[in-house]
């Protein structure tokens, strides 16, 4: 009886060790409320920040009107995210630049004439 007392004991003792090392281990290192801080710092009006790839965060930023968009910065430097210029760009495509007027169509659009 003794023996399963302190077997238990040594089992309490360990498992509410291992408690916290389990919660360490889920933290991340990025640090939204911080990086809101320093960007809010370098007069930026941010309200929240994403992780996104490639060394680069998503910032909501608030307009001067009062509504919110998406600002791109640096992870590191906190510098805005440059667009691209002469057309290197991986966002936007040839639809996305400029609108164009649609062809007149002469014929019907309820009218199936496909083999006529």
């Amino acid at each position: 009886m003794k023996t399963s007392a302190l077997g238990l004991a040594a089992l309490l003792v360990v498992g509410g060790l291992s408690v916290p090392a389990f919660a360490a281990s889920e933290d991340s290192s990025f640090d939204s409320d911080f990086l809101v801080t320093q960007l809010n710092h370098k007069g930026v009006a941010a309200t929240d920040v994403y992780e996104n790839a490639d060394n680069v965060i998503r910032a909501v930023v608030k307009q001067a009107d009062g509504s919110s968009k998406f600002e791109y910065f640096y992870k590191d430097t906190l510098t805005p995210v440059k667009a691209s210029v002469g057309g290197n760009t991986r966002v936007l495509s040839k639809v996305d630049t400029g609108a164009r007027q649609a062809p007149v169509n002469e014929g019907s659009l309820l009218v199936d004439n496909f083999f006529d």
